[in-house]
């Protein structure tokens, strides 16, 4: 992406400024400068586009936009069992986020990565298995490509527990292959950030907020109408496994041992009624939950941070050299 004078001085002085901090500290005048940076990206305008769906757009359009920004949000999910919503539920809810940020943040959306690892819910003849092994490749593949496109600020988005088995190799590989800092965040993690607070937990939010982002995801997507309406599933008993790993070894970063579901319905119940004008009341509502939660989260801030990493890490590409990885391009 082409910088003028102005923004390559600014970039200048943040690289300088970061490595002074490296060796001094973060003083609390530091903070309130790099607040007013992010306050001050936050409050641009951004240039309205005719969309933000990258294959909806022409060459040109991609060619265009780079000249300008190079932001691009990718939503990844994979289609499994997931109770009374459609198999890909844990697609559409990042790909509505990812849309709203790039309304905001002046960014693409790179839609249709579906098909990856599920996780446990292979006991449904509904999920559709894909290896962490298999999915881990094409991931990079794509990301390769884009950063050869010219994207250097690139945002997975999830909302899938077992996601980290592939994202995380995924962004730790291609910053050490390329030296791009990409970024993955999970859906849950779009909210106003407060100091001191912990990770989002599932559940997180008013109690119908499962509800609300699962309809409200639908809705921004222009898919509603595939939430289905009269539905319901009979109820039978539930076998569970008897085992309890997890009391001795916490599950903090993931399964601490492979599982199945023994039961599909574990993941995400029965298939209960809903009716016509429960679906556009939870639509209606849901998008304007997750809307809130977009702007309550400083999108600009945090890429305008992503952008100091990358040019900082131009700078320890300088003073390391070939002890540094890289991918023989």
């Amino acid at each position: 992406m082409k910088k003028p004078a102005s923004l390559r001085l600014l970039l200048s002085v943040a690289v300088l400024s970061l490595v002074t901090v490296s060796s001094a500290g973060i003083t609390p005048a530091n903070a309130q400068d790099q607040t007013a940076t992010a306050d001050q990206s936050s409050s641009e305008a951004v240039p309205e586009m005719r969309t933000r769906i990258m294959t909806a757009l022409t060459g040109w359009e991609v060619s265009e936009y780079l000249e300008r920004n190079d932001v691009i949000f990718v939503p990844v999910g994979p289609v499994e069992q997931n109770g009374g919503a459609p198999v890909d539920v844990e697609y559409v809810i990042p790909l509505a986020y990812a849309q709203e940020l790039a309304e905001r943040a002046d960014g693409l959306v790179l839609p249709h990565l579906t098909y990856f690892y599920p996780g446990g819910t292979t006991t449904s003849p509904a999920t559709v298995y894909v290896s962490t092994s298999e999915s881990l490749p094409y991931l990079k593949a794509i990301t390769r490509s884009l950063i050869r496109q010219g994207f250097r600020r690139i945002i997975f988005l999830t909302s899938h527990g077992p996601s980290g088995n592939t994202m995380l190799p995924l962004v730790r590989e291609t910053f050490d292959e390329y030296h791009v800092p990409v970024l993955w965040m999970d859906t849950g993690m779009v909210r106003e950030h407060i100091p001191g607070e912990g990770p989002p937990r599932f559940g997180d939010g008013p109690p119908n907020a499962r509800n609300l982002v699962t309809y409200g995801a639908y809705e921004l997507v222009g898919r509603l109408e595939d939430m289905p309406v009269g539905l319901s599933q009979p109820e039978h008993p539930i076998e569970r496994d008897p085992s309890n790993l997890s009391r001795y070894v916490p599950p903090f970063n993931g399964t601490p041992a492979g599982s199945f579901y023994s039961d599909p319905v574990l993941h995400g119940g029965f298939v209960r009624p809903v009716t016509e004008e429960e679906r556009e009341e939870w639509g209606t509502e849901g998008a304007e939950y997750i809307r809130s939660l977009v702007d309550s989260f400083d999108v600009n801030g945090m890429l305008e941070e992503l952008r100091r990493r990358d040019e900082y890490t131009r700078v320890l590409e300088e003073r390391y050299g070939d002890l540094l990885p890289r991918f023989d391009r």
